[in-house]
């Protein structure tokens, strides 16, 4: 089983990529947005020809956002990666995961603790009298 450290300098590593294909992929289509626009605004005179400029000019605005925000996330991501790398595995090792679980919470150990405000946990969970026999567990 890997360390904690190396779990997530693994993990920015692959985070970085995802984010830097997702930056190139949306600076990519901002190009093409705005050469389609340029390239309409060149051909078409009508009301329409300039309402579908604005909208591939709108669309190349928005992958450009999207691009510098993917950017910024792969940029962090390498950062941390480098961070985690250089970590001592003492300092990363002291996360220990509790034992608490909504998933299975007759598991022994577990003590399932309602919100505040929440009605409190029946200790029996009420069967109507006619499904009593179904859900009995006496023999």
């Amino acid at each position: 089983m890997a360390s904690m450290r190396e779990h997530l300098t693994h993990r920015h590593k692959k985070m970085a990529a995802h984010h830097a294909a997702k930056t190139a992929f949306h600076a990519t289509a901002a190009e093409h947005f705005k050469k389609l626009a340029g390239h309409l605004g060149k051909s078409e005179t009508t009301e329409a020809g300039k309402d579908s400029k604005q909208i591939l000019e709108t669309l190349a605005g928005m992958h450009e956002e999207q691009s510098q925000e993917h950017a910024g996330m792969a940029t962090f991501h390498h950062e941390s990666m480098e961070a985690c790398a250089k970590a001592a595995d003492g300092d990363l090792n002291k996360l220990v995961p509790t034992s608490v679980s909504a998933v299975t919470p007759t598991r022994p150990g577990i003590t399932a603790v309602p919100r505040a405000g929440a009605q409190p946990i029946p200790e029996k969970i009420p069967v109507p009298e006619e499904f009593e026999k179904l859900a009995s567990v006496e023999d």
